[in-house]
């Protein structure tokens, strides 16, 4: 049986409770003035940028517990919706500054997560040769 990588479950895990701490930070900052000055600056008003907000910390928790399950699919699906988002800062945002933290920590992330040994473990062929091996 194939192990989880260390990577993965370091990433996965990382993204699992960053993302609930994004949602319980907007959530507990939705009414600050300094918060909503800031968002002001953008072209988008502050309530769409809370819905994407809530809607990409959605997808990126979900994704996270999904490539924990071993979950194939998901790793794409963080990866796309990671490159729909910051290319969507980009347009947005006043200061581009801002994204690199965000973009790089994305790079990083992905790098862990399409590694050789995150594809041997996240492959279907692995899992059936997998599943065989276990004893009835």
């Amino acid at each position: 049986m194939v192990k989880r990588p260390v990577a993965v479950a370091v990433s996965c895990w990382f993204l699992v409770i960053g993302s609930l701490l994004a949602l319980v930070s907007a959530f507990l900052g939705r009414h600050d003035p300094a918060m909503l000055a800031a968002m002001g600056d953008g072209a988008i008003p502050a309530e769409v940028q809370y819905a994407i907000l809530l809607f990409s910390q959605g997808i990126t928790l979900v994704a996270a517990l999904a490539m924990l399950q071993r979950q194939r699919g998901a790793r794409t699906v963080y990866l796309v919706w990671g490159v729909i988002d910051i290319a969507l800062c980009l347009a947005t945002l006043p200061v581009k500054m801002n994204v690199l933290p965000g973009a790089l920590m994305f790079a990083v992330i992905c790098a862990f997560l399409y590694s050789p040994k995150s594809n041997a473990w996240f492959s279907p062929r692995t899992a059936a040769n997998d599943a065989c091996m276990t004893p009835a």
